[in-house]
């Protein structure tokens, strides 16, 4: 009976263990444009589209403490109408959260976020980045962020909070 209890008791717990992995609640990057129109007015139809939003901190297991700041990150292919992504002023600089650079970006894309993490980019020194702003679906809060051009794709990214 008492190697029985044991064995219950060893099989829970494995399975407590394995079941309660952080990794489970990670979101990961989508490649549904559909999804990325409904939550975002990027005010431009898209080829294809790459992205993930996600907080700062990003939820590592254990008590889950507050988020700073829920970021969007996309790198998309903008149909015929790509010029609301490159129109914007230069003139700003943007706070870029230190989990930006997404490893599923391109490399160009993600140097950009990577050398600048933790810190404001000045979008005059970025070349071909200029600052963006949309509008969220549900409710019709603008955000702002910027948005960058590279051989005909767009990096779009944007402050939720």
């Amino acid at each position: 009976m008492a190697g029985y209890a044991f064995a219950m008791l060893a099989t829970t717990a494995v399975l407590c263990i394995s079941g309660c992995s952080a990794q489970d609640k990670k979101l990961k990057a989508s490649d549904d444009v559909m999804a990325l129109q409904q939550l975002v007015d990027l005010s431009s139809d898209l080829k294809s589209a790459r992205w993930e939003m996600f907080g700062t901190p990003e939820y590592e297991g254990g008590v889950p403490g507050p988020t700073d700041y829920m970021t969007l990150v996309a790198e998309i292919e903008p149909g015929t109408n790509a010029d609301n992504f490159t129109s914007g002023t230069n003139d700003k600089s943007v706070y870029i959260v230190p989990e930006a650079a997404r490893p599923w970006i391109s490399s160009h894309f993600r140097n950009i976020m990577e050398k600048n993490k933790n810190a404001n980019l000045d979008l005059a020194t970025a070349a071909g980045c200029h600052a963006y702003q949309a509008n969220v679906k549900k409710s019709g809060r603008k955000v702002s962020g910027f948005s960058c051009e590279q051989s005909g794709k767009v990096l779009v990214y944007l402050s939720l909070f």
